[in-house]
């Protein structure tokens, strides 16, 4: 390629034709960078000139890669890191570091996790930025996009791009009133089933893991309430005959005077700490991951925090 203008390989335009090929469209990669399909169509123009290949081409309502685009899908990558890494600072100093990072995890996390993260960062880092945003169903996918430098969950993945390391497990109880009926019993097969049950239902259509026992296959619960999450409800079923089956340590946190009951079932999962090659080699990201690993060690020993 004699005529082939390297300035056009920016971080931006790099950045850009890889979120096209994950999204199979333009607009869709538009609204990821918050800027307007003009100025993504242009970007894409530019690349295709300068790569001598129309990259994509329409199907559906989207476009697909054209073979050419799949071939230096692999190299854009390495560029986009190489050029992340170019950038990083060589020495680390958490106190006066001006870090702004943007972590990807649901309600369970928000509540068990981030306010023991928040308090310990601004000690060690105040002038870290945080923002945490919704995953639902595709936080994998918004970490491989870039959208988020951090992904809590419990929902696996073995993706051959993302970085993993498990936190630590929790299993699913119920929680209920100290006078409901099943409070003084151990709780059988039958009496899960024929109980009220309070639901909280996530948006992304993701269901709560227990959901997938093999002792609640083909078994439709008695959903007396639903709810779309359980900060501040709690309180509303102190006093009913609905029980709530959530992660124990959620119901040692939000459960107050109601009691922690063993389901007739054991559910488990694992929640893990994801990452990306762009961040892997940052020595910011290698010591703010520490301090997501070292939070979570110390939940079950951790002091009640006074958050306000």
């Amino acid at each position: 390629m004699e005529n082939f203008d390297y300035s056009t390989l920016s971080f931006k335009s790099l950045k850009t034709l890889k979120l096209i090929y994950e999204l199979g469209s333009l607009t869709a990669a538009a609204i990821e960078l918050r800027q307007n399909q003009p100025t993504v169509s242009y970007t894409l123009d530019q690349m295709r000139e300068a790569l001598h290949d129309p990259l994509f081409v329409r199907s559906g309502r989207g476009v697909a890669p054209t073979s050419r685009c799949h071939q230096i899908m692999p190299q854009v990558e390495s560029l986009l890191r190489g050029m992340s890494e170019l950038l990083l600072p060589e020495d680390f100093e958490p106190a006066n570091a001006a870090l702004n990072v943007t972590l990807s995890c649901n309600q369970y996390e928000l509540q068990v996790i981030v306010p023991h993260l928040v308090h310990r960062l601004s000690r060690l880092a105040p002038n870290i930025q945080m923002t945490f945003m919704q995953s639902n169903l595709s936080g994998h996918q918004q970490l491989q996009r870039g959208q988020c430098d951090l992904l809590l969950s419990p929902v696996v993945h073995d993706y051959e791009a993302l970085y993993q390391r498990v936190l630590f497990e929790d299993r699913y109880v119920c929680l209920m009133a100290a006078e409901h009926p099943l409070a003084r019993k151990q709780i059988g097969h039958e009496d899960y089933i024929q109980a009220r049950h309070l639901e909280i239902y996530y948006e992304g259509g993701w269901k709560p893991l227990y959901l997938s026992t093999p002792e609640l296959q083909g078994v439709n619960l008695n959903v007396g309430l639903r709810l779309p999450g359980v900060t501040g409800f709690i309180p509303t079923i102190a006093t009913t005959d609905l029980i709530m089956t959530l992660p124990e340590r959620l119901a040692r946190l939000i459960g107050g005077p109601m009691l922690i009951k063993d389901p007739p079932f054991i559910s488990r999962f694992q929640l893990c700490l994801y990452w990306n090659k762009m961040t892997h080699h940052s020595k910011a990201h290698q010591w703010l991951r520490e301090q997501i690993i070292e939070t979570c060690h110390g939940l079950d020993s951790a002091e009640q925090i006074d958050f306000g």
